[in-house]
């Protein structure tokens, strides 16, 4: 299956986004092959694609977190109060690779999530500042976690209809955020 997300991120992101490579080595299928296995879950084929971006520069390749840069959307400090949509200023996947940070990591967040939710679902893209997750379940379908209720839902996408949901939205996000700083 051909990778999708330079395309996708070509769609929506411009100067006033920062995408950044989560590890330090191209992934393998062996490596995703490892964590299927480990925690009993099997990935769709975008996902995989995405992860071993073997047609797209070295971005992807290695997971990718995305933010809106600081000079545009800054980030809130301690006590700041608003609306929720304004603590969500990046998204980002989650990598095979051994050689990213723990958080970032398929298997350490999959370990961590199952062990503290007792849900069989691995963490795949995460919006930054929100606690609900998207995730695999343990047949391979994209489900939307919720923290208030400790629970899965189906979300009837594939990984490149989420993605693109997702930045999409943060694009949206952006838009939203240049105007309230332009009336204040």
């Amino acid at each position: 299956m051909e990778d999708r997300t330079l395309e996708i991120l070509g769609k929506y992101l411009d100067k006033d986004f920062r995408v950044s490579p989560m590890a330090e080595n191209k992934s393998t299928i062996s490596d995703i092959k490892k964590i299927e296995e480990k925690l009993d879950i099997k990935f769709p084929e975008e996902y995989i694609a995405h992860l071993l971006a073997e047609n797209a520069d070295v971005l992807a390749e290695r997971g990718i977190y995305i933010e809106v840069k600081e000079e545009i959307w800054a980030r809130a400090k301690p006590y700041d109060v608003g609306p929720f949509w304004s603590f969500l200023y990046g998204i980002h996947t989650f990598t095979p690779s051994e050689t990213s940070v723990d958080w970032m990591r398929l298997e350490f967040a999959g370990e961590q999530f199952i062990s503290e939710t007792g849900i069989k679902a691995v963490p795949i893209l995460r919006v930054i500042g929100d606690a609900n997750l998207y995730c695999v379940n343990e047949t391979g379908k994209i489900v939307q976690y919720d923290h208030e209720q400790n629970d899965v839902e189906e979300t009837n996408m594939s990984f490149w209809e989420l993605l693109e949901k997702e930045i999409a939205a943060l694009k949206e996000r952006k838009e939203m955020k240049i105007k309230a700083n332009a009336s204040a």
